[in-house]
């Protein structure tokens, strides 16, 4: 089961601790990460980047220009995931924040385990935008 990892940052180079994202992103082995700059006027990207060469893992970046809101820096994101490999399911957390960080490490682990475990977790929780494209935070209260 392939899953893939789509996390979209706007101006959060405040809130972006490289390090801490290369450490979780290395213990990563079965997922494939993009994270979308959508339109930010700080140095977001370059932190994206800098996350991109410091971790092992298979992290993808798309920089879309100007912002046209999250759905649609979404969109690009699973567009391009999609593009890449056939996922059996894509994780999206719409727009990062600190506290996000907590439900990610949460959510890798339990990607990480059992497939049976992972499978009856996408079935109980709600789709979105995409087919087989689900929020972060409903795969982590389903769990829960």
């Amino acid at each position: 089961m392939k899953i893939g990892i789509l996390i979209v940052f706007r101006n959060d180079e405040s809130k972006i601790e490289v390090p801490q994202f290369s450490k979780l992103f290395a213990e990563t082995t079965k997922l494939n990460v993009c994270l979308v700059n959508n339109g930010s006027t700080d140095n977001t990207l370059k932190l994206l980047k800098e996350i991109q060469e410091e971790s092992s893992a298979t992290i993808s970046i798309i920089d879309v220009k100007k912002n046209r809101g999250h759905n649609a820096a979404i969109k690009a994101g699973v567009r391009y995931l999609k593009s890449i490999e056939e996922f059996s399911y894509i994780l999206c957390l719409q727009k990062y924040s600190t506290k996000d960080f907590i439900i990610l490490e949460k959510v890798f682990t339990i990607v990480q385990q059992e497939k049976d475990i992972v499978k009856s977790l996408f079935t109980k929780t709600k789709q979105f935008i995409h087919k087989n494209v689900f929020s972060l935070h409903g795969v982590l209260e389903k769990a829960s």
